[in-house]
């Protein structure tokens, strides 16, 4: 057998066994991040609706405030699931779905008949369905685990329900946030607790449509915690 030939023999050998057990090691670490969070989401104003009547009733025909209705959707609590797919090191594509269970409130003051003023309130559901991209940051190890800080941003869907299915509007939205993860220091994780994740999360979401008294873009603040684990 010539030189040349073992050195053939060798090489297909080498690149055998690198066909054969680089995939295995690629594929033992997770690649699939699914993390479950309770939630907080902020409320915001959504205007001024005056109520007015004007005709030749009114005096010089001029409109005639009969009262003003501030309205506003409160601050309630939340769950959302989080699916991060690791497309390269330390970048996931990230899909989220969001329930809010939120309250809008009608504060009715300024009657023209002196009335007191009322404050109605009702339920109000909101659902998002988001995907966007998840960038992790450099890595603080420490003696129990690594802290993952991460940015992220993407848009989505978002529906909202009023009680009794009286109403139903929908809307899009934008968000952009930060966090940090918990994690395993292990690079191939085994059993359950090296897989676990701890995840905190701040979002400043931005929407549009929707229930509201004008066409305008309304901004709030989530933030969530929960626990995930790490697959694949």
């Amino acid at each position: 057998m010539t030189v040349v030939r073992v050195r053939t023999l060798v090489i297909a050998a080498g690149l055998g066994a690198a066909a054969l057990f680089a995939p295995r090691a690629a594929a033992a670490q997770p690649r699939l991040d699914v993390t479950v969070s309770g939630a907080w989401w902020d409320g915001y104003d959504l205007g001024q609706r005056r109520a007015a009547i004007t005709g030749p009733q009114t005096p010089t025909g001029s409109p005639v405030t009969l009262f003003d209705n501030d309205v506003a959707i409160r601050p309630g609590p939340g769950a959302e699931l989080r699916l991060g797919w690791r497309v390269f090191k330390g970048v996931y594509a990230e899909a989220t779905g969001g329930v809010g269970m939120n309250t809008i409130e009608a504060h009715v003051h300024d009657d023209i008949e002196q009335a007191p003023a009322i404050t109605a309130s009702s339920a109000l559901t909101q659902i998002t369905i988001e995907g966007g991209a998840l960038i992790e940051l450099p890595t603080w190890r420490l003696p129990h685990g690594n802290l993952v800080p991460f940015v992220d941003g993407g848009g989505g869907y978002l529906r909202q329900v009023h009680e009794d299915r009286l109403l139903i509007e929908t809307g899009r939205t934008m968000y952009v946030g930060a966090g940090v993860k918990w994690r395993s220091p292990a690079v191939r994780p085994r059993g359950l607790v090296q897989r676990l994740v701890l995840r905190a999360d701040a979002r400043f979401v931005s929407r549009t449509a929707g229930v509201d008294v004008d066409d305008a873009r309304r901004n709030y603040i989530t933030v969530s915690g929960g626990v995930g684990v790490r697959l694949f």
